[in-house]
């Protein structure tokens, strides 16, 4: 019994050890991708307290044992001050009746204690590097380009490996102009004229307006509620729609055809402090028609939101996932502005068909560094 019990704590020991490292591991692998609620580090962890509650019990006499002598010992000190200390005398090693010194006994690699160590971790170690050491991806020739790109972007328990690998500098969270006129938007009002119920259920692309001018307010709410901050959080400002790792990599450029208090042309959303960067003051329905492969409608709305994506802003946490997490993104806000275009009795309709290396130039973006990847039409019907 009592080598049975001699073994169990050795062999809960060593579950120690591989949870404190699997625990490490998932830890690192958790902070790296921003995830949250990463259940293997959450099992870890429960099995390390499982297991240190079980080493504890095992050794819950020799614990308290020792805090009996040290506390012995501090009064037994305080006693003996002036005492100079015995002199220690080195014990004589027991010999055997045939007058050797007895060898430890050799265990197998099953039984020893470091034996049992180094199987353990190999065997951890070959289990991740089999989970995470996928081959890459076979291209046939004429393959899906946004296919492979989305089997070159799953993650892999190996690529935790990259994370840590520089993939440049975190660029500033917000884009401003500050050689362009500035014009303060009214502060946008939180009552809508539907519920968000309703705002759903009716929610349709609209490509019918009615060429009745919108008011500057209604332009700050749709901007406000599309992507505008709307509260704070250990620091951080969040915004009206979810962002991987608070990044917001989606700037917003309004295209204003009609709208009370605005000369037309091209402008950019300052979400810092809700306000628009005049930036081209012209007529750029036709330009904007002709861009976005002739669909008429764009020069009838009042206003058409053009969304960019600044890929770096993400790149150099999510590294080649940036562009998954980008576009998903510019659907979130798409969805936004599309309900509270509805709620407020305006349509809305999306447009992800039209001339990129066009749209980039007219809104002033290299295409690169950031490019447009949606745009929506938004008017009174």
């Amino acid at each position: 019994m009592k080598r049975l019990r001699h073994d169990l704590n050795y062999a809960i020991s060593a579950g120690l050890l591989v949870a404190a490292i699997v625990a490490i591991t998932t830890g690192v692998v958790a902070h790296l991708w921003d995830l949250n609620d990463f259940v293997y580090h959450t099992y870890a962890g429960y099995v390390m307290t499982a297991l240190s509650i079980g080493h504890v019990w095992l050794n819950w006499g020799r614990m308290v044992g020792y805090v009996r002598f040290r506390l012995g010992g501090l009064g037994r000190a305080a006693g003996m001050k002036a005492q100079a200390p015995a002199p220690s005398v080195a014990p004589v090693p027991a010999v055997a009746a045939a007058g050797r010194v007895p060898k430890r006994p050799s265990g197998s690699v099953w039984t020893s204690r470091r034996g049992f160590l180094g199987l353990t971790i190999g065997g951890l170690a070959g289990f991740l590097g089999g989970r995470g050491l996928r081959q890459p991806p076979v291209i046939a020739q004429g393959s899906d380009l946004g296919v492979v790109y989305h089997e070159w972007s799953k993650p892999g328990v190996i690529d935790v490996l990259g994370s840590v690998a520089n993939w440049g500098q975190q660029p500033p969270l917000y884009k401003e102009y500050p050689e362009a006129r500035q014009i303060r938007l009214p502060k946008p009002s939180g009552e809508g004229e539907v519920t968000a119920e309703q705002a759903i259920h009716r929610r349709r692309s609209i490509r019918d307006y009615s060429g009745k001018p919108m008011t500057l307010e209604q332009l700050s709410r749709v901007l406000f509620y599309t992507g505008g901050i709307n509260s704070e959080r250990w620091g951080s400002q969040l915004r009206a729609a979810p962002s991987s790792g608070a990044l917001y990599p989606i700037e917003l450029y309004p295209v204003v055809n009609r709208v009370d208090g605005l000369r037309s042309g091209l402008y950019h959303y300052g979400v810092r402090d809700h306000s628009l960067a005049e930036l081209r003051v012209a007529d750029l329905r036709q330009t904007v028609v002709r861009h976005g492969l002739m669909q008429e409608f764009l020069g009838e709305a009042n206003v058409v939101l053009f969304m960019t994506v600044i890929f770096q802003r993400m790149r150099f946490k999510y590294q080649d996932r940036t562009y998954r997490y980008g576009l998903i993104e510019a659907g979130h806000l798409g969805q936004n502005a599309y309900l509270i275009a509805t709620s407020m009795g305006l349509g809305a309709c999306a447009i992800g068909a039209f001339m990129d290396d066009d749209i980039n130039a007219m809104l002033g973006v290299d295409g690169k560094n950031e490019a447009a990847i949606y745009m929506l039409a938004i008017g009174n019907v």
